[in-house]
């Protein structure tokens, strides 16, 4: 570290500069509270730093709390540093007058690549603090002329971001602090249209929500901007002036804020309220509808699995297209037109573009509205499909998703890509994602794969938050030439019983035309429940007749019931 540089740390640390000795300098030690100077500064004829506090304190404890490593005082490549670029952002008040100034060195002081410290001019002395200081926002003159033209005012974090946004002909203006907001900023922005443009990391976030929680309802309109194509990072992400950099335009900037509504807090997030049960009663809430009757509500959350090849996404277009049109599908009703987002991860675009063709000439559906029935396949992005799982990735999915009342995730394992599958943890950010879903009034239908067991892979967890559960399962005596032929079974459901909730059995079928027919009949009961009935008199437990069968566990308890009352079991 050169000597310069370690005078100019122990300034920035105590605010008072080193006083020139007979022996080098002389300093306030910054390993202990120190208002007479007491720790003497000097250099080394081979660029070595010595120091020494007469209040006792140690090297270490002085590196320490300078933040440095130790061996910085006797480095000597340090000394071949290169000259530091000096960029200086003057802070104003409404006349114009200077106030302070940010500096930003590059490079940085122990080893980074940028650095950053205040100083103010006090009648001709350069004072490296700001004690006593009023504080304003940058650009302050411009930023309140134009604030009188009616103009945006974008904040950004960083005076070089602010500075970028004004080369372009936007208004922009910043804090000298990224997670610190003065009521007097909200106040000069009273009369002001702002939009808040965030650092893609954690600072980032923290900073937009400080200023919506400081600027919603006081001041004219606030809208918050999430800049698409944009990754998270812990630190240092990307920002506005990294997306300009990527070809994006101010052009492309203002047609994504004519989209962007304005911000309203959701429901004041991490606080919680209690409902006294007579006002609850009387709320006027939104009665669920039926998207596709029995099992599917407005609102809902369903989970539609099978193994590999039984016939999942044919019942998924299936359901997709039957709620887009308002039609039947199997022995499901929707009784109006939905608009439906089919998300898939898996599937190459001419299979689906088959299927859907294929469904589309059946003469019991009419082609879906416009804009009703819309999908992302991955064979035509650009890149691959986002993790679902991370922040970024279902940042990206928002704008897909707002218009649309049935989102189809086809499949979970595709999608949702980040975390163990057997962890429940790793399944947390999913559901919380569809829940928040739900309370924006979305319904989900996840798709998902059978373990070998038979039961859906992975952590249970999955069904907790759940309306409905489907599982697919082949018939027993399956051939691999009666294509598509598969029960549908009811697993979990929350809000119907009865004779709605029977298994069924189908298979797709083509007609001499060339047309699809799905053939719906009564399950195999019979086979299944005298194999059930074998297993067990061979003294099999039921995880066992569940790996021997593919049955879950309560298929296997519904037809060993079964068996019991037909004296199939022996006593």
């Amino acid at each position: 570290m050169k000597f310069s540089e370690f005078l100019h740390s122990l300034e920035l640390k105590s605010g008072k500069s080193p006083q020139k000795s007979s022996q080098g300098y002389m300093a306030c030690c910054p390993a202990h509270d120190d208002e007479n100077p007491s720790l003497s500064v000097c250099e080394t004829g081979d660029g070595k730093i010595l120091l020494k506090c007469f209040s006792g304190c140690t090297v270490e404890d002085i590196c320490l709390s300078l933040d440095i490593p130790l061996s910085e005082l006797f480095d000597k490549s340090q000394n071949d540093r290169q000259e530091m670029k000096r960029i200086v952002y003057s802070y104003k008040d409404e006349k114009g007058h200077e106030l302070y100034r940010k500096v930003r060195i590059e490079p940085g002081f122990n080893g980074k690549t940028k650095g950053f410290y205040c100083e103010r001019n006090d009648n001709g002395q350069i004072i490296k603090n700001l004690k006593g200081c009023r504080k304003v926002l940058y650009r302050l003159p411009d930023i309140l002329e134009a604030i009188s033209r009616n103009k945006i005012i974008f904040l950004v974090e960083g005076e070089k971001d602010a500075d970028k946004l004004w080369g372009l002909g936007l208004a922009a203006s910043t804090a000298l602090e990224s997670i610190k907001w003065l009521d007097e900023f909200t106040d000069t922005l009273k009369n002001a249209d702002v939009v808040i443009l965030y650092d893609m990391d954690k600072t980032g976030l923290e900073r937009r929500d400080l200023l919506c929680k400081h600027l919603h309802g006081r001041i004219k309109r606030l809208r918050v901007v999430d800049l698409p194509g944009i990754v998270y990072q812990e630190s240092h992400g990307n920002d506005i002036s990294d997306w300009l950099a990527r070809g994006n335009t101010i052009s492309d900037l203002e047609e994504i804020l004519s989209r962007t509504p304005d911000f309203t807090p959701a429901n004041k997030k991490g606080r919680l309220h209690a409902i006294a049960i007579d006002e609850f009663l009387k709320m006027d809430l939104p009665k669920r509808e039926m998207i596709l009757g029995p099992f599917l509500p407005s609102q809902g959350l369903c989970l539609l699995y099978a193994k590999r090849g039984v016939g999942k996404t044919h019942v998924a277009i299936g359901i997709a297209y039957a709620v887009a049109v308002g039609g039947s599908f199997l022995k499901w009703k929707a009784p109006t037109p939905r608009k439906v987002l089919y998300i898939d991860g898996e599937m190459p675009a001419v299979a689906m573009q088959e299927r859907l063709k294929r469904i589309s000439l059946s003469e019991n559906l009419k082609p879906p509205a416009p804009d009703y029935l819309r999908l992302i396949t991955p064979d035509l992005q650009d890149g691959p499909i986002p993790d679902l799982s991370t922040i970024e990735g279902r940042a990206i999915l928002k704008e897909l998703i707002e218009d649309s009342e049935l989102i189809i995730i086809d499949n979970i394992s595709s999608l949702f890509r980040s975390g163990v599958e057997n962890e429940a943890e790793s399944w947390q950010p999913v559901q919380d994602w569809a829940l928040e879903q739900r309370r924006n009034g979305k319904t989900i239908l996840f798709v998902h794969h059978a373990g070998k067991g038979g039961q859906q892979r992975g952590t249970s967890k999955k069904e907790d938050i759940l309306d409905t559960v489907i599982v697919l399962k082949q018939p027993q005596g399956y051939r691999s030439d009666q294509g598509a032929c598969f029960e549908v079974n009811f697993e979990k459901t929350r809000h119907f019983a009865g004779k709605d909730a029977a298994p069924f059995k189908v298979q797709l079928k083509e007609q001499s035309d060339g047309l699809w027919e799905w053939e719906i009949s009564e399950p195999d009961d019979d086979t299944d429940v005298r194999e059930v009935a074998e297993a067990i008199n061979e003294g099999l437990t039921i995880k066992e007749i569940m790996e021997k069968t593919g049955l879950t566990k309560s298929q296997v308890e519904t037809r060993k019931k079964k068996a019991k009352s037909q004296g199939f079991i022996k006593e």
